[in-house]
């Protein structure tokens, strides 16, 4: 509030290879197998937006679709 943000949430996109069944975050390649959505089988996504989980971005109109992909990403580092 001090520092004038109005509005902020946590995002946890949760991605599933239904091929190889690898649940994380996924690119454009599955990390575990390597397969990627153009070989046939695309993945399923989660996202939250205007706050509802979707799993699929296919509906989502262009100021929605800007609005993930301008957000801020970081990485979690495991060890």
């Amino acid at each position: 509030k001090e520092a004038g943000i109005g509005y902020g949430s946590v995002n946890h996109p949760v991605d599933r290879d239904p091929v190889c069944g690898y649940n994380g975050i996924i690119g454009d390649v599955c990390p575990k197998c390597g397969r990627t959505e153009s070989d046939g089988v695309a993945f399923e996504r989660i996202r939250r937006i205007t706050g509802y989980l979707v799993g699929t971005m296919d509906r989502w109109n262009d100021a929605k679709t800007a609005e993930e992909a301008d957000r801020v990403k970081h990485s979690v580092m495991t060890r």
